[in-house]
């Protein structure tokens, strides 16, 4: 058990934003590896060569995320410095007004497919998290001057922040899906997968408003002949110092077995998890769509539609917490501590207070994709170049990517693409994929000497099951 302070939320955001910077759900280099179970993540209308069965857990693994700041060049340098996270140049001169970031993780437990009939059925049981963050970069100057970075820049001066429209997005779920694709005719295949889902933890934070200034006249610390020698700050260099801030926005958390607790007066004091009484803190429902068509003998165009869905989250299992006012004070040696000093972005510092889990919404949408696609075939098929392009509905911002393919496919335990995605890498990447027998291993960015704002990779362990699909005419 820990007290939870927003700057606990603020961290996990930045350490996201520095620890990795994708775009897409799925590994799109998959996409046309006929021999990979990969690619009905992206189109539940396609089929693969033969029915498969992935190893648990590590047999469909893959993580991506994005970044609009940071790059993969720049993470190195920030973690090389050592310095610290608010008072570090390298970070601080690489934001922008609004830092976006998203980050997904998706793994299947248990996965596997068939042919049978006249069609081709999948199962899996899976985890899925989708993280979203927008951050302010004033939201690091004001911990720069509040860590005590440049406070001889400040003394005598007002400092005004601007912190408004901040978010923070967490959904952990598991997934039970259910898929079916069947050829209607020799040119036109269709399918879908239908999704029960069970909610697993829940956390967003809201900063709808939040203003912040810092009148810093302080002549103690500018006066103090003891300064220089004591090489740090004391509680008095600041008394006189007048702080004020107007705020707006909230704090939620659903999980079972834990969340937000308040002190008698309604105040945030702790949060509480209880890691024997985890469980389903909501459900929902989702739904994949796809198609493919074959215009002509080598050329086919496809589109999809994917995680068109929701979560609704129990309010038995909901915590909120609620700001909205002003504070305005003169720091002396009563609240100092509550105003300057300890953990500046606390909740109790900025008068955060039990709220009412019935006027937060407890339904959550699912973040949706749009993939549409056309390949070419060449060499009898076993060679083909193609275009896709994505869009993913996350939050805080549309992702959108474009993709060139250029896929070998000899045999069925041998694939291999070569992807180049010019949006989300700024045209300084190329993707590749590999199936060797069993093993397929993946990325959509692998750069030489760039500096990247994306990356993901995909891991996956499969053996065939089952047999191949017949002639439409046999059917």
């Amino acid at each position: 058990m820990g007290r939870l302070g927003s700057k606990g939320l603020l961290l996990l955001g930045s350490m996201i934003m520095l620890g990795g910077s994708a775009q897409a759900q799925y590994l799109r280099s998959s996409y046309f590896m006929e021999g990979t179970s990969a690619r009905l993540q992206l189109n539940p209308g396609l089929q693969p060569t033969k029915g498969y069965f992935n190893i648990p857990v590590i047999g469909s693994f893959n993580m991506s995320a994005s970044s609009n700041v940071l790059g993969t060049s720049d993470i190195i340098d920030i973690i090389n410095s050592g310095s610290d996270l608010y008072s570090n140049d390298a970070l601080f001169n690489c934001l922008k007004a609004d830092n976006r970031m998203n980050v997904n993780l998706n793994t299947d437990i248990l996965s596997f497919g068939w042919y049978r009939g006249k069609g081709f059925w999948s199962f899996n049981v899976g985890l899925r998290t989708d993280f979203g963050a927008t951050l302010a970069k004033d939201m690091f100057s004001m911990m720069r001057t509040m860590n005590g970075f440049s406070l001889e820049d400040v003394a005598g001066t007002n400092q005004s922040y601007n912190l408004s429209n901040q978010t923070l997005n967490l959904k952990a779920y598991a997934e039970i899906g259910l898929g079916y694709s069947r050829r209607i005719t020799e040119k036109l295949t269709v399918g879908g997968r239908v999704k029960v889902l069970l909610g697993l933890a829940r956390a967003e934070m809201n900063i709808n408003q939040f203003d912040l200034n810092l009148d810093v006249p302080n002549p103690n610390y500018m006066n103090n002949q003891n300064y220089e020698s004591r090489g740090e700050l004391s509680p008095s260099d600041w008394y006189g110092a007048h702080y004020s801030y107007s705020a707006d926005g909230n704090v939620i958390t659903t999980l079972k077995g834990g969340g937000m607790t308040f002190d008698n007066n309604g105040m945030i004091d702790n949060f509480e998890l209880d890691a024997s009484d985890l469980g389903i803190a909501g459900s929902g429902f989702g739904i994949d769509l796809g198609a493919s068509y074959k215009v002509w003998d080598n050329l086919t165009v496809s589109a999809s539609i994917l995680d068109l869905g929701f979560l609704k989250w129990k309010e038995s299992e909901t915590t909120v917490a609620t700001v909205s006012g002003k504070a305005d004070e003169t720091i002396d040696a009563n609240n100092y501590d509550r105003y300057i000093g300890g953990d500046f972005l606390s909740f109790e510092r900025f008068d955060f207070e039990e709220g009412s889990s019935e006027k937060v919404k407890t339904k959550t949408h699912l973040y949706s994709t749009l993939l549409l696609a056309g390949e070419y075939g060449l060499l009898n098929n076993k060679l083909s170049v193609g275009a896709m392009y994505t869009a993913r509905f996350a939050e805080p911002k549309t992702l959108n990517e474009l993709t060139f393919l250029a896929t070998f496919r000899p045999k069925n335990w041998l694939n291999a693409a070569i992807s180049y995605s010019p949006i989300q890498a700024s045209g300084k990447s190329i993707g590749l994929a590999v199936k060797l027998g069993p093993l397929f291993v993946g990325t959509d960015y692998m750069f030489f000497g760039g500096n990247s704002k994306s990356v993901n990779g995909f891991l996956g362990i499969s053996f065939p099951l089952g047999g191949k699909p017949k002639p439409l005419s046999e059917l």
